[in-house]
């Protein structure tokens, strides 16, 4: 859990990427700039340029989201203390338990209804379902649907994906659910150089940037967090 939880604190890998270190990941910062559009920037000036049809639910989305990541940061914050990660506990139980609601009566949000930064947050509140692993595993098809149109970053459609096989125990498709110690091995939490290979190819067919890149930056955003 605790891994899920620092990579939620860190958020996206898209957004990361706008950021990382040209000297530490050359590589990652290099995807960036050749894909501009996968920042928060453009992202926010995509939404500016739209109006939303659901500002309310735009609104509930937004503190929700905050509230996880209120809850996720104090709780890595605080060490082991157990009250903290309860906290972490409770308001995914919250959120879980609205968006299926909000699911079974409307739908998953889209970018019209709720901006892209909206079916972010949305998402994450699905990446976030461990207690509901059936619930958030029917999400793929939807979460997919929003990635191929744009309204979700491609990198997170790969993180949802590999939480659902992860949870269902099987091989990841993109590399992206390993811990530290993992991703420090020779082939990045994975068994072999074939699956390496085989991660690295369904990354290109995504459009996703290459795993080592990836891992690089993850670490780096890491190492950051962890001198605040």
């Amino acid at each position: 859990m605790r891994l899920a939880v620092l990579c939620m604190v860190l958020m996206c890998a898209a957004s990361a990427a706008m950021a990382a270190d040209a000297a530490a990941c050359p590589g990652a910062a290099a995807w960036g700039a050749v894909h501009p559009q996968e920042s928060d920037e453009a992202r926010a000036a995509r939404d500016a340029a739209r109006s939303v049809t659901h500002p309310a639910l735009h609104a509930e989305l937004a503190e929700r989201f905050n509230r996880d990541q209120q809850a996720r940061s104090a709780a890595l914050a605080s060490g082991n203390d157990r009250g903290a990660w309860n906290a972490v506990a409770q308001v995914d139980k919250e959120n879980v338990f609205w968006l299926q609601a909000l699911v079974r009566t409307q739908g998953f949000p889209t970018a019209a209804q709720v901006g892209e930064q909206g079916v972010l947050h949305a998402w994450l509140l699905a990446h976030h379902a461990d207690r509901a692993p059936a619930f958030r595993a029917s999400l793929l098809p939807v979460m997919e649907q929003r990635g191929l149109q744009g309204e979700l970053p491609l990198s997170d459609l790969a993180r949802f994906t590999d939480r659902i096989l992860k949870r269902q125990g099987k091989p990841q498709r993109y590399g992206t659910q390993f811990s530290p110690e993992e991703w420090a091995g020779p082939y990045f939490g994975l068994p072999d150089a074939a699956s390496v290979q085989a991660v690295e190819a369904s990354r290109r067919a995504l459009g996703v940037m290459p795993l080592a890149d990836y891992v690089c930056m993850m670490s780096e955003a890491r190492t950051g967090r962890s001198s605040d």
